[in-house]
This record gives C-alpha cells, structure tokens and sequence, in this order.
C-alpha cells in the first residue's frame, strides 16, 4: 500500500480536483492532491469534507478516506462530553476550595444552617392560605409579598423594600466571617431577628387593613373587623417549612454569642 500503513491525520478537502490538482488542509498545512490512485471512498470528494489523511513516510499523501458522517458526529459529541467533564471536574474543585474557606471561616455547623435557611427561605413551604375554593401554600419568600393592606382578597405577591431586607437578612451570616469588626458576629442572628420583626410587621398590617375597613363600615365596624380578623386568622395557617426555617435560624443565631475564631 505504498507506506499507506504509516501516520494517520484527519483533513478537510479544501477544493476538489478538477483540471488543476484539489487542495488539502491537514496538520496547519495545505497540499495539493489528486484523486487517481489515493481515493479509497465509494462517494466522491466535496468541498469542507472530513477525510482520513495516510501518509507516506515523506509526508507524501498515500490515501484519502471519506469520514461517515456519523462517526463524525460521535467523534464531536465525545470530544464535547470530554471538555464538558474536565470543565466540570475544574468547577467543582474550585467550588470545593470555595465551600472549605468559607466553612473554615464560618464553621461547619453554623455554614450548613445558614444554607438551610436559603433553601427553606426560598423554596419550602411556609405557609398555606384557604381561599374557600382552593387552598394555596407560599413560601416563606413568596408570603413576604404578600400586602395585607391592599391586596387581601386576591393574595397577590408583589416584594418591595421590606422584603429586600429579609434577603439581606440572610446572607448576613455568610458577610459575617469576612467583616474584622469583633461585633459582626451578631450578624448571625440577622435571619432571626428579621422573621421576629416580619411577623410583627404582618401582625400590623392586618390590624391597620382590618381597622381601616372598621372605619368605612361605620358602628357595625368593630364587630365585622373583629370577625374579619378570625376569618383571616383561620384561613392562614404554618407550613412544615416554617418551622424548618425558624429552627435553622436559631442554630445560627447561637453562633452570634460565641467567641469568634481567628480568621
């Protein structure tokens, strides 16, 4: 076969032969060919087409071989796979030295509550409103949009400054550690004193809503809101995830009152 047994490459046929020699990219290189003698595919040779380059021990081109089409794209799809799991092996290495300083600097127990708090903060269900026709569950973030004042028959969730504080709430323990200031441990208890505050907060704006409404309704008033009131109060009620919430909280609450460690 003419050396054909020697190095292997993969190529792109640049133009295909016609009454002057085609041309070949392979190895950063391109080199002219011709089809007599070299071809060994059924299919004839295009432009932008996969090849198999064989190479004499020169560099001479002793064959040329049509790629299936298939073959290719397994080839692409495992290079891809490849590339996507070293840049995945990279990712999570880095997030592990990330996740080991932080714990280093936090400590184990009080980072995996502050995590807690995120995911119950967020996704868990913290509460459930009965709307007479259906009964609809809110997460904790989902339920501080809630506005009471004007907004208690749809339950519509819209979040404003108020909720923004309790996001700021609870990444204060991950702020903590990195702030030199020897007070700023108590900023563990923030999610704590947040939902403390909040609940005060939603205590008012039914109160404010309820009396509001008391007034327009004239001497009747009191007696309705009163109603309205355990109405309302029956209507909602907690969900598991409240008291995952809370209970994460507390645990990194306790870390606001011990000795802080040497970063």
């Amino acid at each position: 076969m003419n050396g054909e047994s020697a190095a292997r490459v993969r190529g792109t046929i640049i133009k295909v032969p016609d009454t002057s020699p085609g041309l070949l990219a392979y190895n950063g290189q391109h080199k002219p060919f011709t089809i007599e003698g070299i071809w060994r595919s059924p299919v004839a040779p295009v432009v932008n087409m996969t090849v198999d380059v064989a190479t004499d021990a020169s560099g001479g081109i002793v064959g040329l071989s049509a790629v299936d089409s298939q073959q290719l794209a397994k080839e692409k799809l495992d290079q891809f796979s490849g590339v996507a799991q070293e840049r995945g092996k990279q990712a999570a290495a880095i997030a592990k030295q990330g996740v080991g300083a932080l714990a280093a600097r936090m400590g184990k127990v009080p980072m995996i509550a502050a995590a807690v708090v995120w995911f119950a903060w967020f996704f868990l269900p913290s509460f459930s409103v009965n709307m007479i026709v259906d009964t609809k569950s809110f997460t904790y973030w989902e339920f501080l949009g809630i506005d009471f004042e004007h907004s208690m028959a749809g339950f519509s969730v819209d979040h404003g400054f108020f909720s923004f504080l309790g996001f700021l709430a609870i990444l204060a323990p991950f702020v903590a550690p990195f702030v030199p200031h020897p007070k700023a441990k108590f900023l563990n208890a923030a999610p704590l004193a947040y939902m403390v505050l909040a609940f005060l907060k939603f205590k008012w704006e039914i109160s404010h809503a309820l009396g509001q409404s008391a007034k327009e309704m004239g001497e009747f008033g009191a007696e309705m809101a009163k109603a309205a009131q355990q109405t309302l109060s029956d209507a909602i009620s907690t969900s598991w995830g409240l008291y995952v919430l809370i209970l994460a909280a507390i645990v990194v609450a306790v870390f606001a009152f011990k000795p802080r460690a040497n970063a």
